[in-house]
């Protein structure tokens, strides 16, 4: 009998610690963090610049300018990328005679 009342305490012993291995896994916390950078972008005549701050060194990003030929084609035109803790300005003409519509950003996160 205290060979059986051994095996069975030995069973609910190993239960017992499995459930406690698996709580702090089930729960940590997964939450995604949040990027808060801040980009700013402005134009004068048909050149149009973008910069951002806030970024980690591995992020980048650059002035998106949208301009609009003489036909009334839309195109999009980039400008340098820039390193995500320089704070420079990234700046851009419309190619040609095109028209400037307007100034943006595009981003990439590292």
């Amino acid at each position: 009998m205290r060979y059986k009342a051994g095996a069975v305490f030995a069973i609910a012993a190993s239960a017992v610690a499995a459930g406690i291995l698996a709580a702090p896994a089930a729960s940590a916390d997964v939450s995604p963090k949040v990027v808060e950078y801040v980009c700013t972008s402005k134009h004068s005549g048909n050149t149009a610049s973008a910069k951002c701050a806030n970024l980690a060194r591995i992020d980048r990003y650059r002035v998106k300018v949208t301009c609009i030929d003489s036909r009334g084609v839309q195109s999009n035109t980039y400008g340098p990328w820039k390193n995500g803790v320089s704070g420079d300005w990234s700046t851009k003409s419309c190619p040609g005679a095109g028209y400037f519509y307007k100034a943006g950003y595009q981003v990439e996160l590292g």
